[in-house]
């Protein structure tokens, strides 16, 4: 299966693409470009800082202002503010939370947001709020 994302990078740089080889315990992953065709680029996750799973790709998302809040309802998993090392701070949900794996999926805290799902890589990570 072929996944829509949006690969952020610790240096700043983002790159839009498809995957269908990555995971979380793996030390890189392919990502076909969004325009389609080209060859794949090979991602090493120690350069990234989270890699973004969208519904599309749209123009200027990275500006959309993020739910700044948690839902009353809907929730899954563990209420957490993430904090990155580049000041971006997201509201979500994490099940899988642990300091000792590479990263971890985390759910947005808004389901209407054009990010489905994030996997945030915790060395991108400046800290984690969790909240009751």
């Amino acid at each position: 299966m072929e996944d829509k994302v949006v690969a952020h990078f610790k240096d700043g740089r983002t790159q839009r693409g498809y995957t269908q080889d990555f995971k979380p315990d793996a030390g890189t992953f392919h990502l076909l470009p969004s325009e389609g065709g080209g060859i794949p680029t090979t991602i090493k996750l120690e350069d990234l800082k989270a890699l973004f799973y969208v519904k599309d790709y749209g123009s200027a998302r990275r500006g959309v202002d993020r739910a700044k809040r948690f839902a009353e309802q809907g929730t899954q998993g563990q209420r957490a503010i993430v904090e990155f090392r580049d000041g971006e701070r997201i509201w979500g949900f994490t099940e899988e939370y642990s300091s000792n794996n590479l990263g971890f999926y985390f759910l947005p805290a808004d389901p209407q947001e054009n990010n489905t799902r994030i996997f945030i890589v915790n060395s991108s990570v400046k800290q984690i709020q969790f909240q009751d």
